[in-house]
């Protein structure tokens, strides 16, 4: 199968300066990222389902739902076989075209006829953009690699609405190589699941049953998260969503899409523990150790709200995380530790 050819060009590439529908210039639109989608009249961006898919891709990549209305102002959709398409040499194609704010081509989807888009490619091609322009809310508008974070937003845009155009092929959700065009189909039964995790984004292909403590463990690694009793009864798989405490082996992997996912090993900001891990390490609260990644997990989430808890409540909302060694009374000693800093 023939794949679209999906290329983030230099800088130097300036767009020709066509005329839009309405007569003025491309080049009037200066000082804003434009999107030119040249496709034919049955597609509409606008589709409610489409505004859908575009607010969770902004989740995912780690942008702010206001900037929606910011980004659709730069939408142009072009007629497919005009004079426009021609001077971009995509007539009689689907294609869009990113334009940044000095008029330069930052990349391109070319989508030939008869050809099966695939999202996973796509989204590859977003990647380019994605790491200057999502940095820190810190950094200053133009970001150090050229493309504005609006710009990067308008490119979301466009992707999103490349994906819904027809003939998308949604199975292939996953991003593939640039050149992975003979790349191995996706195993049978199987789906695609997007889980932020540590704040990372992880994209997976997972039967609909996995849960998410085999999901941490088995296919991304993060072994911190024990499994212990697999039925809810023992704690020892305790992670956060959206920072409150969960048990993994009870919850499918498909289900925490689009929560924020923490794990032990997400817990310490680079070298430097966690109070609760220090007070943890301070009282000795463990032996094996095999329950103390879900303890220390479910006193953390404990302890978000807070509120000074004395040590029959914390005994008490606790009590869903067993130690088969018995070391309650250096786990609550390190608590109150950790309650009182």
């Amino acid at each position: 199968m023939k794949l679209p050819s999906i290329l983030p060009l230099q800088p130097s590439d300036t767009a020709p300066d066509g005329l839009l529908p309405g007569g003025s210039p491309l080049s009037a639109l200066r000082g804003r990222p434009v999107v030119l989608a040249f496709a034919p009249d049955d597609w509409n961006p606008g589709h409610a389902h489409q505004s859908a898919l575009f607010a969770q891709l902004l989740q995912e990549f780690g942008e702010e739902i206001a900037f929606v209305d910011t980004a659709a102002e730069g939408w142009h959709s072009l007629d497919w076989r005009g004079t426009l398409a021609g001077q971009f040499g995509v007539s009689g194609q689907r294609a869009l075209f990113l334009l940044d704010e000095q008029g330069l081509i930052r990349w391109s989807a070319v989508v030939e006829a008869g050809t099966t888009i695939r999202a996973g490619q796509v989204l590859a091609a977003l990647e380019t953009l994605k790491a200057p322009a999502a940095a820190a809310p810190t950094v200053p508008a133009e970001a150090a690699g050229g493309v504005s974070r609006r710009t990067f937003v308008t490119a979301l845009l466009a992707t999103v609405a490349l994906l819904l155009l027809p003939g998308t092929d949604m199975a292939a959700a996953t991003p593939a190589p640039a050149d992975a065009s003979d790349a191995p189909a996706a195993p049978a039964d199987t789906v695609p699941v997007t889980l932020r995790i540590n704040g990372k984004t992880h994209r997976l292909q997972l039967e609909p049953r996995v849960a998410l403590l085999d999901a941490l463990r088995e296919n991304l690694h993060l072994t911190g998260t024990k499994k212990g009793c697999d039925h809810g009864q023992c704690g020892a798989c305790t992670v956060h969503l959206d920072g409150q405490s969960a048990l993994s082996c009870l919850r499918l992997a498909v289900m925490s899409q689009g929560q924020e996912i923490t794990t032990i090993e997400g817990l310490a900001t680079g070298d430097t523990l966690h109070p609760m891990q220090t007070a943890f390490v301070k009282h000795d609260a463990f032996q094996c150790g095999y329950c103390t990644p879900g303890q220390i997990m479910a006193a953390t989430a404990l302890l978000q709200d807070k509120q000074q808890r004395s040590a029959v409540e914390i005994r008490e909302a606790m009590s869903g995380n067993l130690c088969r060694c018995a070391a309650y009374p250096n786990i609550i000693a390190a608590i109150e530790d950790a309650q009182r800093a």
